[in-house]
């Protein structure tokens, strides 16, 4: 061997620990978790943070009692929608990017944007809506609450992308528990409804720059090959015209996430109209429930949309068709099981909530069968997302609101919350069934296209 090969040879043998270290503080590629371990992690972040919420209802009541309870669900029954509608829907867009044709930047700066006509639409609807002091104070927070798990919510759909649930669930368990936890010392400190309520937005915040954007940093960081890659935080000057296609690649999905998150709030408008604040309360109280159950359903949907995504991507009909039957089965058990335990717990909500409503045990099994077409909605919207067939959820979902106004008034006037509760029923129910045809329609075309194909190739 001459010298200059010997000195390469000693330069390459040199230079690969360092180059190895570098790589390593620069930043490596996460490496994505397997299917079971993703749900495992998102079952127990969003568990822990909906207990956390359950708990400062509770607390809410029992501190403020159930009118404050009653005030707070109609602040978030007003955000909301104009969130959902906000949001744009970019998480599941950016989630079923599969084939990368936005940057995660363009995702960011949209979110940023469109938040702040967000805090706008809520400010002037306090100035202009002639709400009490109390509850304007509430919307406020509530509107800045939205405004930081926003953009916590996009740098989630990154590390969900990534298929790494458990950066999620550790900060789903932050903001819970801090939520509780500052809730707590308020109260303790004799703080009123306002300052109790401000411990949202502040638990929020603190989770979004100490935990959010410290881990989507890192993932980027590691997924950058260079420089002027896709992978940064941020990007100047803003690409007006990419922020104007990716709003209008997502208008369909915010018009869905609109009125998806519109159905659970349409009967506490009608019951605050009809039967006042504290109904309304202890209707919040009793829906909860639901809640935990849609954590699941949230779980296994976050944890399977980038594969269903990566099957729609690929024309794998027959993959994207078994983890969908697998899902519509788990969830639907899901909702066989909470009607189930409704049944047998509805007789203990008197004594929980401190209030004497006879037809809490009715209301309770009424809202499971609420909570069942919920549950059996979630993965097939799921699978209309990874299709890309987002003007068809919205065409489902915008029945199911139809068919829920349509009946809601009524059914409040002659039986109350449990009327409120089977309006909801039918209302899930119709959007659960155009919802399944459309999947089964989508699925068809393609096992058929799959067929022709290889016969006209072979002609």
């Amino acid at each position: 061997m001459n010298l200059a090969a010997e000195r390469s040879l000693r330069d390459r043998k040199t230079l690969a620990p360092a180059s190895s270290v570098e790589a390593r503080r620069a930043g490596m590629p996460i490496r994505s978790l397997s299917l079971r371990l993703n749900f495992s992690w998102v079952l127990a972040g969003n568990l822990v943070k909906a207990a956390c919420r359950f708990g400062v209802l509770l607390l809410l009541a029992h501190l403020c009692g159930l009118a404050s309870v009653g005030r707070y669900a109609i602040a978030v029954a007003l955000c909301t929608p104009i969130w959902a509608v906000v949001m744009l829907g970019l998480r599941g867009t950016l989630v079923t990017d599969a084939r990368g044709e936005f940057s995660f930047a363009d995702y960011l700066a949209v979110r940023l944007l469109t938040s702040s006509v967000g805090l706008a639409v809520v400010g002037g609807m306090i100035v202009f809506g002639g709400y009490g002091a109390n509850l304007a104070a509430v919307i406020l927070l509530i509107a800045f609450a939205k405004t930081f798990e926003g953009i916590s919510d996009i740098l989630r759909g990154q590390l969900q992308k990534a298929e790494r649930m458990d950066r999620i669930s550790a900060g789903l368990m932050i903001q819970g528990l801090g939520e509780l936890g500052l809730m707590v010392a308020v109260a303790t400190l004799g703080g009123g409804e306002t300052l109790v309520v401000a411990a949202f937005p502040v638990a929020m915040a603190l989770t979004l720059l100490l935990w959010d954007v410290p881990c989507c940093v890192g993932m980027l960081r590691g997924a950058a090959t260079d420089p002027d890659s896709k992978g940064g935080l941020w990007r100047q000057p803003l690409r007006w015209r990419t922020l104007a296609k990716l709003s209008a690649v997502a208008f369909p999905v915010a018009v869905t996430g609109f009125l998806i998150a519109l159905i659970p709030q349409l009967p506490k408008y009608v019951i605050g109209a009809i039967m006042g604040a504290e109904a309304v309360g202890l209707y919040a109280v009793v829906a909860y429930w639901i809640s935990l159950g849609m954590m699941v359903v949230t779980a296994l949907g976050n944890a399977t949309a980038p594969r269903l995504a990566r099957y729609r991507a690929s024309d794998d009909v027959q993959a994207f068709s078994r983890l969908l039957v697998r899902l519509v089965t788990l969830t639907s058990g899901l909702g066989a099981v909470g009607v189930a335990v409704a049944a047998l717990l509805g007789p203990m909500l008197p004594a929980l909530v401190g209030k004497e409503y006879s037809d809490l045990p009715q209301l309770a099994v009424s809202l499971s069968f609420f909570a069942l077409m919920l549950f059996v909605t979630g993965p097939l919207g799921r699978a209309l997302s990874a299709m890309r067939r987002f003007w068809w959820q919205a065409l489902a979902v915008s029945l199911g609101v139809a068919a829920a106004v349509a009946v809601l008034p009524w059914a409040v006037r002659s039986r109350g919350l449990t009327g409120a509760a089977d309006a909801m029923t039918l209302s899930m129910g119709v959007v659960a069934i155009v919802t399944a045809a459309l999947v089964w329609r989508e699925l068809r075309y393609r096992i058929r296209r799959e067929d022709v194909l290889p016969t006209e190739a072979a002609v």
